[in-house]
């Protein structure tokens, strides 16, 4: 039984939906990175992103393209490699980073990114224990705190665990190659990434 994308919780989409609030007004062309079955894509279309939305394994673009389509465009690609037309006024990537080499992700990402356009970013990475363990607790209380509310919703497109950085390096690397980005470690074992390219 597919769950309405309404009732989707996890810690990447909870993220995702606070970040979604700074998506701009009126048109704005956007691109979803490993956009998986979509969930991403049709929030961005939603609130009216003509959406390009690529990833790279074909069950989850079956799954994607089976729900609703408005306003989005699937493509089997790489985004690391693919061949775009123009670039984009918003790009979004959930639960990406951590699949590709960090820094060159990241360079991708700018690149992609048309003067003045907007990366939002939800990502994976691991903590440096010992120093990081009163954030590993943390996210351990959160998490079952949450399952007292809600049901979690595990997505069905292929992941990487554990992730191969770190919350320190994804912060020392966003702040080097995106200048004036904004990073925030989360609780649930997520970190956002928000940047606004010159």
């Amino acid at each position: 039984m597919t769950v309405p994308d309404a009732e989707r919780r996890n810690h990447t989409i909870d993220y995702f939906r606070a970040l979604l609030k700074r998506v701009p007004e009126g048109p704005v062309n956007g691109l979803d990175v490993g956009c998986g079955e979509g969930f991403a894509s049709r929030a961005l279309a939603g609130r009216g992103v003509q959406v390009t939305a690529v990833d790279v394994d074909p069950p989850s673009l079956e799954l994607a393209r089976a729900q609703d389509c408005a306003g989005i465009t699937y493509l089997e690609a790489d985004f690391m490699t693919a061949s775009f037309p123009a670039t984009f006024d918003l790009v979004v990537a959930l639960a990406v980073l951590h699949h590709v080499p960090l820094e060159a992700g990241l360079e991708r990402l700018k690149t992609l990114l048309a003067p003045g356009g907007m990366l939002l970013v939800v990502g994976l990475a691991a903590s440096a224990l010992p120093k990081d363990a009163a954030w590993e607790v943390a996210a351990v209380i959160a998490h079952q705190t949450g399952r007292l509310t809600h049901r979690e919703w595990e997505q069905p497109s292929p992941t990487v665990w554990p992730p191969p950085v770190t919350y320190g390096q994804v912060r020392e690397a966003s702040a080097r190659i995106l200048p004036g980005s904004e990073y925030k470690r989360r609780v649930k074992w997520r970190y956002t990434l928000t940047w606004v390219k010159p």
